[in-house]
């Protein structure tokens, strides 16, 4: 999987704090890497205990065994490139959320032809009161106007 990442630090943010930002940046990080490496179980631990994966035309992803079984089941046919650019990052209290453009690019592993797809992505964080942001809610859809974002595979 290739994920190219803009840090939210070049678009708007309203509310929280530098540490607070840098926090959530750090989980679009580790989440590139935890994907790549395929280590699902690390992938699955940014998210909440309550935490739900959105994907399009798909049942709602409950809980981190779900969520880790999602991507397990992703990966294991595919490759795939996404490109994401968040828009706009903002916090009110224990909880944040971005709004971001994305592109994707999924090439079966079986090489039929790849399946280009873009679209919003929306990710609700909250801060535990262990004082760390995992994603409380993951959610996409596709829309027209992010067609423009760049993939490369």
């Amino acid at each position: 999987m290739t994920l190219l990442s803009t840090p939210s630090w070049g678009y708007q943010k309203r509310g929280g704090t530098e540490e607070d930002y840098a926090a959530i940046d750090a989980i679009e990080v580790q989440w590139q890497a935890a994907y790549g490496a395929r280590d699902f179980e690390v992938l699955a631990d940014l998210y909440n205990e309550y935490g739900w994966v959105m994907a399009r035309r798909r049942p709602a992803m409950r809980g981190r065994e779900e969520t880790r079984n999602f991507f397990v089941s992703v990966a294991e046919y595919t490759n795939l490139a996404v490109t994401f650019g968040v828009e706009k990052l903002e916090a009110i209290a224990r909880f944040a959320w971005n709004v971001a453009r994305f592109a994707l690019t999924y090439q079966s592993m079986s090489g039929r032809e790849p399946v280009y797809d873009s679209g919003r992505a929306l990710i609700l964080y909250k801060k535990g009161y262990d004082g760390q942001w995992r994603i409380h809610r993951d959610m996409d859809t596709p829309t027209p106007d992010a067609a423009s974002a760049p993939v490369i595979l």
